[in-house]
């Protein structure tokens, strides 16, 4: 680690270091001119000495932007530490920055830190639609997100699998799983006490099946129940006016519950069968020459209208762009060059595009994008990815994603980009296997939204954050793995491996293939709502740490691991991952010919697994 650089994730903007470590004495602390933060409290619970003993906690507005202002200060004396901020999210990041330091030892070191982010908007999207998430989940993950400075929860509370939110104007609306609106409240609370806002999802006028099991007559004809995912026909009817009335009562309600300005309304997805199908929606848009982008861009305005007399700002997925769309914040996920096709219509857009999750791409991917450069460098990077030999097993469907580009637009100015959004969808994930997803690549997200430049020894920062807690990234996994029946050794192995990559589980070859060569996707595929997750693939991270460090490793670690390798009998395995096993066997060959050419052809799809130890070996040459 540079001397110069602190142990800290994300990294502060800039910390001054001393020659030699101060002295330590037991931790006072004292809250000088405001309220003491029980979540920074226990933030710091562990620290039991700091430099000179006294913790002063002060807020000292800079202007009259101060509520919103997240920067803070450092300043370590003799006679102790002063945490300036000017609000109380800035004294929050300032703790968090506290507590890494302790974890990392530099304490002791540091003489001033001066520190803020450099976008406002540091989100995540958590999908409990597919799979329902408990409130008790949905705490840790705020909990954890507020160690990485991020402020913005994103809750997709509805699509076509479920609807989560309770309400009493429509009450045979929510599924069986569901928050109510007093634990929706609650969690608002918590999460404010930690500086995040929770920003509530009801997706419309797609992705409502669920919406149409309940109340029929919003939709132009019969939706069916569904536990399949993917791209549903399913839409409410958007020139019916009881639409519009149910929609009101509903966003009202939303509104109510969720103390945040903004209120996102989906707007992705809408698949266009049922509207051009539909004898009165069809006549509809000829008498009002309405093409089918005008007709959702018609829907998407009185929604927007709606929210606007509520005292709510809308933000919608980059579908509803269109010429004569209304005032609202657009958030991009289909590549980078919607970022400025939104930027050139004037209005302010969130960065997913890079950051989705459920991709199971290695952090570096993601922490290679900066979400505010020039389109040419923003697609380089998009080409670079689609280029990663970790990717060649997926590389012709994600070569399918280059029809976004097909509407991009050279726009020469700086985009109003708000900041940043990384998306956890959740077909593959649940309740048991969110958190390895999650936090195996959420920090290299969370430290590109909050600072200007990627640095070299992120992997180094990143694996001691995720050896401390909430995260414990290594111990989670080989707790799910040994409840799973793997012996110690096994563990060792499994833990080099990694799931394939991009959509490559959720589809399924015959659906993936379907995507690459444009012909219609069946609708089966390996996984729907039922589905158990409950074998080792689920439970790896989808970038292998234990791999990651091999590539520094001795050759005598390599051949102990082939020894290792070599022995293993693929029956005392579980049957869906015999072959890589077997793909190990031919791997610790390799290692003990070092024929370095044959090595390659073993990092393919082996059934769902990756053989991330492949790499590693290669990379170390």
């Amino acid at each position: 680690m540079d001397h110069e650089r602190a142990n800290c994730l994300p990294h502060p903007k800039a910390v001054e270091f001393k020659a030699t470590p101060a002295e330590v004495k037991p931790l006072l602390t004292h809250w000088s001119n405001c309220v003491p933060n029980p979540f920074i409290e226990e933030l710091l619970s562990p620290i039991k000495q700091i430099p000179g003993g006294l913790l002063t906690f002060r807020i000292e507005p800079r202007d009259e932007t101060h509520q919103t202002d997240e920067h803070y200060t450092l300043d370590a004396t003799d006679s102790g530490l002063l945490l300036s901020a000017a609000s109380p999210s800035g004294l929050i990041y300032g703790a968090v920055t506290l507590a890494q330091l302790h974890h990392s030892g530099d304490l002791v070191r540091f003489t001033r830190i001066a520190d803020g982010p450099r976008f406002s908007w540091r989100g995540l999207l958590i999908d409990p639609a597919r799979h329902f998430l408990s409130i008790t989940l949905l705490k840790r993950i705020i909990d954890g997100m507020a160690r990485l400075k991020m402020n913005i929860l994103h809750l997709h509370l509805t699509d076509d699998q479920g609807f989560r939110f309770e309400s009493f104007a429509h009450p045979k609306l929510h599924s069986l799983e569901h928050y109510t609106q007093k634990e929706l409240s609650a969690l608002i609370e918590y999460a404010g006490e930690r500086g995040i806002q929770v920003i509530p999802e009801l997706d419309v006028p797609g992705h409502v099946t669920s919406w149409l099991q309940a109340y029929p007559e919003w939709g132009p004809r019969h939706a069916s129940p569904t536990k399949r995912f993917g791209v549903h026909q399913a839409c409410l009817n958007p020139i019916d006016e009881q639409v519009f009335e149910a929609l009101q009562t509903l966003f009202e309600e939303v509104a109510s519950v969720f103390s945040s300005r903004y209120v996102h309304i989906g707007g992705d997805e809408v698949h266009p069968a049922w509207w051009t199908k539909d004898p009165a929606i069809s006549a509809f848009m000829a008498e009002a020459g309405l093409d089918l982008a005008s007709l959702q861009n018609r829907f998407t305005t009185r929604i927007v209208s709606m929210l606007a007399k509520m005292g709510k700002t809308a933000i919608g997925w980059d579908e509803v762009l269109h010429e004569d769309m209304p005032n609202m914040i657009v958030q991009n996920w289909r590549g980078m060059t919607t970022r400025d096709r939104i930027a050139a219509q004037g209005l302010p857009c969130i960065v997913s595009a890079p950051f989705y999750l459920d991709l199971h791409y290695p952090a570096d991917m993601h922490y290679a994008f900066d979400i505010a450069a020039e389109q040419r460098e923003a697609i380089a990077q998009e080409d670079a990815i689609r280029q990663d030999p970790r990717l060649g097993h997926v590389k012709e469907g994600i070569e399918w994603t280059l029809q976004w580009r097909d509407r991009a637009i050279t726009y020469d100015q700086t985009a109003d980009v708000l900041g940043g959004e990384a998306c956890l969808w959740s077909e593959l994930v649940d309740e048991h296997t969110l958190e390895t997803r999650l936090w195996s690549r959420l920090p290299a997200v969370a430290e590109r939204l909050w600072t200007q430049e990627p640095h070299p020894d992120f992997n180094t920062r990143l694996d001691t954050l995720l050896d401390s807690p909430p995260f414990l990234l290594l111990q989670r996994q080989r707790t799910a793995l040994h409840t799973l029946g793997l012996e110690p050794a096994q563990i060792d192995i499994a833990l080099l491996l990694e799931p394939v990559k991009w959509y490559a589980r959720l589809l399924g070859s015959e659906a993936l293939s379907a995507r690459i060569s444009g012909r219609e996707m069946p609708q089966a595929r390996p996984y729907q709502t039922d589905t158990p997750l409950n074998r080792v693939v689920d439970m790896l991270s989808p970038e292998s740490r234990s791999a990651a460090a091999l590539r520094d490793a001795s050759e005598a670690t390599w051949f102990a691991l082939a020894n290792e390798l070599a022995k293993q009998d693929s029956a005392r395995w579980p049957a869906d991952m015999k072959p890589a096993v077997e793909a190990f066997k031919q791997f610790a060959e390799v290692i003990q010919s070092g024929d370095r050419t044959s090595a390659s052809s073993l990092y393919g799809p082996h059934g769902e697994y990756m053989i991330a130890a492949v790499p590693a070996w290669l990379d170390q040459s």
